[in-house]
């Protein structure tokens, strides 16, 4: 019957596999070529605008954590969960601060104001707000008609 060794042992290659690899790797070359066209934004960049949202979230979670665990501690669980309410609610403004971006499929409406579940209008870490800041709110474009001009 010929050869003593089974058919897949590692000295025998069979051509689909080598057609397999080959294909594999000019895949591989082509997404090296397409990345060191465009490398993507740069770490200071990427880490503001999405890698520190998962360290902020985090720390969040601890120093809420410590509030109920602190109120355990001394007993005093209700007076634990009472902090956590002012502290949650400065840390959604927070994020809000940091990451706001508002729904793209609603038209902007006037001017922008402020309010309790809203402090900015562009979160101060996110491409509009980047945008905002550097070429001021007017670059943004016309905002739809001015009430003031009808009667």
């Amino acid at each position: 019957m010929g050869s003593s060794t089974p058919l897949g042992s590692p000295g025998d290659a069979m051509p689909g596999d080598e057609m397999a690899y080959r294909e594999r790797l000019e895949e591989v070359q082509e997404e090296k070529r397409a990345a060191l066209l465009d490398p993507g934004p740069p770490w200071k960049e990427w880490f503001l605008h999405d890698g520190a949202k998962w360290w902020v979230g985090l720390g969040f979670l601890v120093i809420d954590t410590w509030f109920v665990a602190g109120g355990l501690e001394g007993g005093l669980l209700a007076l634990g969960l009472v902090l956590l309410i002012p502290t949650t609610y400065l840390e959604f403004l927070l994020w809000r601060f940091l990451w706001y971006r508002p729904p793209f499929d609603r038209p902007v409406r006037g001017d922008f104001h402020r309010s309790w579940i809203r402090p900015v209008e562009f979160g101060r870490w996110t491409p509009e707000g980047n945008y905002v800041q550097a070429h001021g709110r007017a670059a943004l474009g016309p905002q739809g008609p001015n009430p003031r001009e009808f009667i």
